[in-house]
């Protein structure tokens, strides 16, 4: 005869801290989000590599930024984005120029035929984000999610905000 042991142990609460829930249903949001772009955008040939950089500057006041704001909003180390915008700039799709207040500093540009393919890529890109983010939502959920994920961001990495005026950045968000 078999005798099966059953071991009793108690569960550790952290198991189940709404922290650890309201964080993990963050991610799992972000990742399904994402991967549902991804397969809506895989349908007309998605977004061109290196499109944040592209819809960063693009919308940026002047389309440019330093590079070192450049890489605070794209979360890419200093290197990072240089390269980056090296292989962009080797596809005439970025430039950098001269910064006239610090002779350190440099901007990186969009150039009009980066201008041409991140505008094309965006106005099938936003057809997706209706269908899979911007519908599922109420306009009330929409403006409490951006209100949190600004206070997230501004929080955990102020550099993020570096390089945007009140002006573009109101410029920037669409109107209700």
């Amino acid at each position: 005869m078999c005798k099966y042991f059953l071991y009793s142990y108690r569960v550790d609460p952290v198991l189940s801290d709404e922290r650890i829930t309201s964080y993990g249903l963050l991610l799992e949001a972000a990742a399904a989000t994402r991967s549902a772009l991804d397969c809506a955008g895989a349908k007309w040939g998605g977004m061109p590599p290196s499109y944040e950089i592209l819809m960063r500057l693009a919308r940026s006041e002047g389309q440019r930024l330093r590079m070192t704001d450049l890489a605070a909003q794209c979360g890419l180390t200093p290197s990072g984005v240089s390269r980056a915008v090296d292989r962009l700039a080797d596809q005439d799709l970025v430039r950098r120029a001269n910064c006239p207040d610090d002779a350190r500093g440099a901007f990186a540009e969009i150039t009009p035929k980066g201008n041409k393919i991140i505008v094309a890529a965006l106005k099938r890109h936003v057809d997706d984000l209706q269908q899979v983010f911007t519908d599922v939502l109420t306009p009330t959920q929409r403006d409490q999610l951006e209100d949190i994920c600004r206070t997230l961001r501004d929080h955990n990495n102020p550099g993020y905000t570096a390089g945007v005026t009140a002006s573009s950045a109101a410029s920037t968000r669409p109107s209700k």
